[in-house]
């Protein structure tokens, strides 16, 4: 009866949020569009911060699916209005874990009717770690290796199944708001890329392929695979001794070198995405862990399940937009923004005057300034083409832009003062000589 009570009632409650909100969003939009009616800024905020406060609310209280879709969302500038943005980006993929009377029956039915005290010398019934997906429990083997095992929720495909039959069902209610834009194909694309996380055989080719691309950096690690103890619900790995990067304990430690811990982060990060073409696209800091030593922090990378791979015809149509961008060519920036996918030469003509309003203030900002914050220049141009009507951001380009968003984010944690610009030169350089992806 779970299974059925389940859909039902998950179904009534994602739908009983995203009708209402709907019909509290189709009148006054009618009203504008159809009548020319003036709605105040001040009404529109007050709705936008209402319903984005309740989405968040049932993503937190739904787990599942709905707390990465809200994720996404956050990164969709071009689609939904600021102050979405500021409320869904708050949204954090950490949960309360499940309790072990409830995980317990799923993970022996994985180990082919084995429970896991019983394959382990060790285990720890309380998680470690918890997020949208799953949870993660340290043990011992038989041998004595410290162990992770990142077990699946038993109901993680349901509901995230649940999810987007309610969401694909509302689409094209909501696609009346964004008539110049076809949301099926987003819709589509975030609905394949959230399965595949679930897929943690997938996960575990992931974790070995970046594990080996990693393996001759020096301290930076990746956790090993052990495939014989890796099922369709259950990844183990081995166990890295670390605290998220973070840690306040960690930063305010007088040994810590801050600048040699944002070298291994910038130096993982470039090699992944400029060198192997293979990157973990979701470091937020739970996903880095460090640790002090003799020879200065390590750094390991752990969570496999977002991970991108960037060809080397993009990687280079990439890299043209970004070398433009710094040497302020704006002509070439914006015909690297049409390779790229971001819109058709057609719409050059419209785009240019948003774009010489982008350098102008970029300029302004940046004068006499040693960091710039990359997450800042992202916002700039995703905000600023977002107010041309049928511009739309590649899904694509999203999430790479969020892989910067969130590696700002963790430097700034780290040292707010750092010249990233000069820790990452260069690891670039090298990266640049080494040809970049394999094609």
């Amino acid at each position: 009866m779970r299974r059925p009570w389940l859909v039902i009632s998950r179904s009534f409650l994602v739908l009983g949020t995203l009708f209402p909100m709907w019909l509290a969003y189709v009148v006054p939009v009618v009203r504008t569009v159809r009548f020319n009616a003036s709605i105040p800024a001040e009404r529109w905020n007050r709705l936008h911060e209402r319903w984005a406060e309740r989405f968040r609310w049932l993503a937190i209280a739904m787990r599942g699916g709905l707390i990465k879709v809200g994720q996404v969302l956050s990164t969709r500038m071009d689609l939904l209005p600021p102050k979405w943005i500021e409320v869904l980006s708050t949204l954090q993929d950490q949960v309360e874990p499940c309790a072990w009377r409830e995980i317990e029956p799923h993970v022996t039915r994985a180990y082919e009717g084995r429970r896991p005290q019983s394959l382990f010398a060790s285990f720890d019934e309380h998680a470690t770690a918890a997020a949208s997906f799953g949870q993660v429990h340290r043990a011992t083997t038989v041998d004595g290796q410290a162990v992770a095992l990142k077990i699946r929720y038993p109901d993680a495909e349901l509901q995230l199944a649940v999810d987007f039959a309610v969401l694909g069902l509302m689409l094209p209610l909501f696609n009346l708001f964004l008539p110049q834009v076809r949301l099926r194909p987003i819709f589509d694309e975030v609905k394949r890329a959230l399965t595949e996380e679930l897929d943690y055989e997938q996960e575990a080719r992931f974790t070995e392929l970046v594990h080996a691309n990693l393996a001759e950096v020096e301290n930076v690690f990746v956790p090993r695979v052990i495939r014989e103890l890796t099922r369709r619900d259950v990844i183990c790995t081995t166990w890295f001794e670390g605290t998220k990067i973070t840690d306040p304990a960690l930063l305010s430690d007088p040994k810590l070198d801050r600048e040699a811990l944002l070298d291994r982060v910038i130096e993982a990060w470039v090699k992944q995405m400029y060198v192997d073409g293979v990157f973990q696209s979701d470091p937020h800091p739970g996903n880095v862990l460090a640790r002090l030593t003799d020879h200065g922090p390590e750094i390991c990378i752990v969570d496999f399940g977002q991970v991108k791979i960037m060809t080397k015809a993009f990687h280079e149509r990439l890299l043209k937009a970004v070398m433009a961008f710094m040497t302020r060519d704006q002509g070439a920036f914006a015909k690297s923004l049409v390779d790229v996918g971001l819109f058709q030469e057609a719409d050059l003509p419209r785009v240019e005057p948003v774009l010489t309003k982008i350098f102008e203030k970029y300029d302004a900002v940046s004068e006499g300034e040693l960091v710039i914050d990359f997450g800042w220049v992202r916002q700039e141009v995703m905000s600023s083409l977002a107010s041309l009507r049928g511009i739309v951001v590649p899904q694509e380009l999203v999430l790479y832009g969020r892989t910067f968003v969130l590696l700002g984010g963790l430097v700034r944690a780290i040292d707010p003062k750092a010249d990233v610009l000069e820790l990452a030169r260069p690891h670039f350089l090298r990266a640049m000589l080494a040809g970049g992806p394999p094609a």
